[in-house]
């Protein structure tokens, strides 16, 4: 591709980015008692309960996505009406550890770690849950294989598995270790595939871990044949890359789907005809849920009004992040992992109000 192609394609995809990144200017106020039935009005200052931190770390995720780009107006939000919060980028991975050792507050994650974690799996077994708690299980989280085109039908691939199974050349991008795409990837090629990263390069693939940005423009540009990685129902970033060149969304087989599920409580997640215009046919692919994760040892007040907190402002954030506007509390709730006791409370108390 020519420098001035190139550099348009990068152009577009950073102005993309950077729309994302906004701030709120919203005043900072106190904090809230224990599960109150009436609240002061909103920014209204309110004492804080016993226990509580003087300031709260929000962990959200790899530069340029969408947990990255929900981490400013959640602390915002946060500051408001709980506990002066900041936003620190993260990781899916990465931020298990942080909270489980007190290095953050909250943070988003997927409940597929925690899944992992109590699948038997010895490579799993380090994943710390020891001061790890539910929040919230927020929106159903994708993995996404996008694929060139032209590659495509030059090779005829149709799905995850004939994509395997090329034993060519296949320049192929992820996001860095330590994230939820990279994470999940290994997963699925280890158990559902019996491959790895390092088979796929003897194969003749080359493998890259990079930034959505980066990753974005090098797909666009023509540098890379193959995008693997976890987001949202309605990504912004594949909207925009659509824009530039012609992408097939490959399903994931469902034998290999049932298997995930039931080693790992994943799911099935059908991506529909009209989301993208590279899915003409619903697509069948692995599925989780975006989940925000909070200390254990949180008094059960605080984590309450952190709850209500954002419930009450999230409009602020599906503003921005579309997929943010699925929290609900009828989903909120997640079966079989561990739930904050305050968390737990507040969506209980919402749900029965809804009745």
């Amino acid at each position: 591709m020519h420098t001035t192609h190139r550099f348009a394609a990068a152009a577009v995809i950073l102005a993309l980015l950077l729309s994302f990144q906004l701030v709120f200017a919203m005043p900072r106020a106190g904090a809230a008692t224990s599960f109150p039935d009436t609240q002061p009005e909103k920014g209204v200052a309110i004492s804080k309960g016993k226990g509580w931190p003087s300031h709260l770390r929000f962990l959200s995720g790899p530069n340029g996505g969408q947990w990255f780009t929900m981490g400013d107006p959640i602390a915002e939000i946060l500051t408001r009406h709980v506990v002066p919060t900041s936003a620190r980028i993260g990781g899916g991975v990465e931020n298990i550890a942080s909270i489980n050792s007190k290095r953050g507050d909250i943070g988003f994650s997927l409940t597929c770690f925690m899944g992992a974690s109590q699948s038997g799996e010895k490579e799993y077994q380090d994943i710390a849950l020891d001061n790890i708690a539910i929040l919230a299980s927020v929106y159903p989280q994708v993995l996404y294989f996008l694929l060139r085109k032209d590659f495509a039908d030059k090779n005829g691939i149709i799905d995850v598995e004939s994509l395997l199974r090329l034993k060519a050349p296949v320049r192929f991008a992820s996001l860095k270790p330590g994230t939820a795409s990279k994470f999940t990837l290994d997963m699925l090629f280890k158990y559902g595939y019996d491959t790895s990263f390092d088979d796929l390069r003897k194969q003749g693939w080359n493998i890259a871990f990079n930034n959505y940005a980066e990753t974005a423009d090098n797909f666009v540009s023509g540098e890379i044949d193959c995008f693997g990685y976890t987001a949202g129902t309605v990504v912004p970033l594949i909207l925009t890359m659509e824009e530039h060149t012609s992408i097939v969304v490959l399903p994931i087989e469902r034998k290999v789907l049932d298997l995930m599920q039931e080693k790992f409580n994943t799911r099935t997640y059908t991506i529909k005809p009209g989301v993208y215009s590279g899915v003409q046919t619903p697509v069948n692919t692995l599925g989780d849920y975006t989940c925000l994760l909070v200390r254990k040892d949180f008094p059960d007040d605080l984590v309450f009004e952190i709850a209500k907190a954002l419930w009450e402002n999230r409009e602020i954030v599906s503003d921005i992040i579309i997929d943010f506007g699925m929290l609900s509390p009828e989903t909120a709730i997640p079966p079989g992992l561990p739930m904050h006791p305050g968390a737990l409370a507040f969506w209980q108390t919402v749900a029965k109000k809804q009745q």
